[in-house]
């Protein structure tokens, strides 16, 4: 099924949209109840605090990409109708194939990003600026970090379908894919994919 998947246009597309934030309510630990107390004769010590649960959440929520300026909703998105993968809804945020694994997980994490919007610049415009070497933080549900650097730049046809970038590995990667070529009005989309990759740093 995965080797079916396109990468699809990122262009002026779809409508802006909004996005959804779940709150996590963290459990606390407090005293037994009267059924559950200890018998009279034994001595109960009160607690002198709560105890705090972290919980472990790798969603991303966040990119930042400081040389160009880009700090932008991360929307956690699968497939599109069509089975490709589904782009943001919002041209200020980037989409993080949820099938796929986490930033900072093994395997290839994937996020995509318009890169122009029928009112102006988009969340990568810029994305053909970066350099081997620049970093990308990925801010997590957890309130976790995960740092990258980017490690090279490649241009793709459009309907061009790169098996790689859903192979599984042990190691963990990042793949940032925006639109890039020029605009063919008959497909109503860029004639090519414009791929970021980076390496945990």
């Amino acid at each position: 099924m995965l080797r079916r998947l396109l990468i699809i246009c990122l262009c002026l597309t779809t409508a802006a949209g909004s996005y959804a934030v779940v709150a996590v309510r963290t459990p606390i630990l407090s005293e037994p109840t009267q059924s559950q107390a200890a018998p009279m004769s034994m001595s109960l010590p009160r607690p002198t605090g709560l105890a705090r649960i972290h919980i472990v959440d790798p969603t991303p929520t966040r990119l930042l990409i400081p040389r160009i300026n880009v700090d932008a909703v991360v929307e956690a998105r699968g497939l599109d109708a069509n089975r490709n993968m589904d782009i943001p809804k919002s041209f200020r945020d980037v989409a993080w194939y949820r099938l796929g694994p986490a930033p900072g997980e093994p395997g290839n994490a994937l996020i995509n990003g318009h890169v122009n919007w029928w009112t102006g610049d988009a969340v990568f415009t810029r994305l053909n600026q970066v350099r081997a070497g620049d970093e990308i933080t990925v801010v997590r549900a957890d309130g976790g970090t995960v740092h990258f650097k980017v490690d090279g730049t490649r241009v793709v046809d459009a309907n061009a379908r790169i098996v790689s970038l859903f192979e599984p590995s042990s190691v963990a990667t990042l793949t940032l894919i925006t639109c890039t070529g020029v605009w063919n009005p008959l497909t109503q989309s860029n004639t090519q994919r414009l791929l970021v990759s980076a390496v945990l740093a």
